[in-house]
């Protein structure tokens, strides 16, 4: 009797401590988590506070701001995969004597994010000027119906600025319209039809394109004019949102970017049924030194990207081959990251 009144009292002691245990694990555990939580959520809401974002909206209306762009000022650690990858790159070709110096800027449409790579270094934009010029004319025939069909008579400059590649270019004393000239300028690279549209170009509206996307406007005149990667990139972003042109301007203007007839820089390793709308600029000292750059809207099934690279080096061709292998290097990681 005496056994069973002890195994009793020892069976209630264990039950009770167990309790005692439990409340105490249960409140240690869910204190100790809490916590955590806490911690989780004051870090990313540091994050999200540090991290700014870069609002462009379009002035010049009395009661509306349209909004062109929106993104975060902080690059994605997404792609600090890509970026390492590219910046092992770049390295590698400067210590082989294949650039000087280069810069990337990469923009994921999809999500919005991005990464840069020697952001602040500057080019002569050249050849790139051209889609600028391209938008600034489509501007003008939306408030002039009548321009793209209005002819222009070509006649030779006296200077013409030295090309490595070209195609087709039009003849001196043919007429040509607008429309058409776009066309040369932008899928042929044509300098000649270049320097008719210069010529007759609405520089307001040039100047205020620069201004309405937030950069400096350019002295077309100054042969020292630069600009960045990932400045020069709004250009195509603007084309790409379809809100600052119309809709069916915005469609014509990639369109035409997408017959650019380019295809040793960032096309040359992407497969053939890959669309790419793009431009390349090249620039030159006049004795050996040499920038080649290009920019890009990658239409990778559902994700489309763009990818600007500017290089500069002693031999443009060289320089062609650099962009190539950038392109592939990007186009492989977002293949196999969609």
């Amino acid at each position: 009797m005496l056994e069973k009144k002890i195994s009793i009292k020892l069976t209630l002691i264990i039950s009770v401590l167990g309790f005692i245990g439990t409340v105490f694990f249960y409140q240690y555990y869910i204190d100790e988590n809490n916590a955590s939580a806490k911690n989780n959520i004051s870090n990313v809401s540091e994050s999200l506070q540090t991290c700014d974002y870069n609002v462009i909206r379009l002035n010049g209306y009395k009661l509306i701001k349209p909004l062109l762009f929106i993104e975060p000022n902080c690059e994605s650690s997404k792609y600090g995969g890509l970026k390492y990858e590219i910046t092992s790159q770049l390295k590698d070709m400067k210590s082989q004597g294949r650039i000087i110096r280069g810069s990337v800027y990469f923009k994921d449409f999809q999500k919005g994010e991005w990464m840069s790579i020697n952001e602040s270094e500057l080019y002569h934009p050249s050849s790139l000027i051209k889609v600028p010029m391209l938008i600034t004319y489509l501007l003008m025939g939306q408030k002039d119906a009548k321009l793209l069909n209005a002819k222009l008579v070509f006649e030779k400059p006296e200077i013409m600025a030295h090309q490595t590649y070209n195609s087709l270019q039009v003849k001196e004393g043919k007429s040509y319209t607008i429309k058409e000239l776009l066309k040369y300028m932008v899928v042929y690279s044509d300098n000649n039809a270049t320097f008719m549209l210069n010529t007759h170009a609405d520089m307001n509206v040039f100047n205020k394109l620069y201004s309405d996307i937030g950069l400096k406007i350019p002295d077309v005149h100054d042969k020292n004019y630069t600009i960045s990667a990932r400045e020069y990139s709004q250009f195509l972003r603007l084309i790409f949102s379809g809100n600052y042109l119309t809709i069916d301007n915005s469609e014509y203007a990639a369109e035409l970017l997408s017959q650019c007839e380019f295809k040793e820089g960032m096309q040359k390793f992407l497969p053939k049924d890959i669309s790419i709308a793009h431009k390349f600029g090249e620039w030159g000292d006049g004795k050996d030194l040499h920038q080649l750059s290009e920019s890009g809207i990658v239409y990778l099934n559902n994700n489309p990207y763009l990818i600007t690279v500017m290089t500069e080096g002693k031999d443009v061709k060289e320089l062609a081959n650099v962009i190539a292998d950038i392109s592939k290097v990007c186009y492989v990681y977002m293949n196999d990251h969609k």
